[in-house]
């Protein structure tokens, strides 16, 4: 039987993976657990909008989020080649992007270009963590973050849950803990023949701490890499490789 991968995260798969996926001899279908909307821009913010150095984007929908307010005189900073392509479509090109995906590292990266005070915008989800703005601030950097967007729960996508629950030979994917506990939140009845697979760290502790177990997990966390670690491990596990 054929195997189905669900991405459950909001955007829809980049045509490249579902490429090699489907050449892999899977079915792809999109089931978007979480939704992301635009928040007004507070006016703490637009205050100082003609100050800033340097923004700083940690996903691509922040990108898009803040793009009506981007300056060509910022510089911009960001997470891993994923955000930068969000740019890249805007026109715009990044001054730095970070060589690892996570925040924190992020963060360190930029720091030990020891540049002198900046000021720096730090558009977020809703959902973010504050430790980010915390070690630029301690480093003596001022910093404005605010949520941008608010990530919530997608009841259409929550809908279509039931449709593959009951199918077999299943691969959830997640790339955020709010889309697992998007997924959780309909209190879903496993069959055996399913998995789970994660983005990254954040993500797979999310799923353990609900009692599931976590079947693929890539060492560098971008969906690009969960797609492939998939795709080898079920190769190896039936004999392909």
């Amino acid at each position: 039987m054929v195997k189905k991968i669900i991405f459950t995260r909001e955007q829809a798969p980049d045509s490249t993976w579902l490429e090699e996926i489907r050449r892999a001899g899977f079915e792809t279908h999109h089931v978007p657990l979480i939704r992301c909307q635009s928040l007004p821009l507070p006016e703490a913010v637009q205050a100082i909008l003609p100050e800033a150095n340097w923004v700083f984007f940690t996903s691509a929908v922040a990108v898009e989020a803040f793009n009506p307010y981007l300056k060509a005189d910022y510089q911009i900073a960001t997470i891993g080649p994923q955000t930068s392509q969000a740019l890249d479509k805007l026109g715009r090109a990044c001054d730095f992007e970070s060589s690892s995906h996570y925040g924190l590292d992020f963060i360190q990266e930029w720091l030990d270009l020891a540049l002198p005070t900046q000021k720096i915008l730090l558009p977020q989800s809703s959902l973010s963590n504050p430790s980010l703005a915390e070690k630029l601030k301690e480093a003596g950097h001022e910093v404005w973050a605010w949520p941008m967007y608010e990530t919530t729960s997608n009841p259409a996508g929550q809908d279509q849950l039931e449709t593959y629950l009951s199918q077999k030979d299943v691969i959830w994917t997640f790339a955020s803990p709010s889309a697992w506990q998007s997924f959780c939140a309909i209190k879903p009845h496993l069959a055996t023949s399913h998995r789970i697979a994660v983005i990254g760290q954040t993500t797979a502790q999310a799923v353990k701490e609900s009692g599931y177990g976590v079947d693929y997990q890539p060492q560098s966390p971008s969906v690009e890499e969960m797609v492939k670690e998939i795709i080898k491990k079920e190769e190896k596990k039936h004999g392909i490789l």
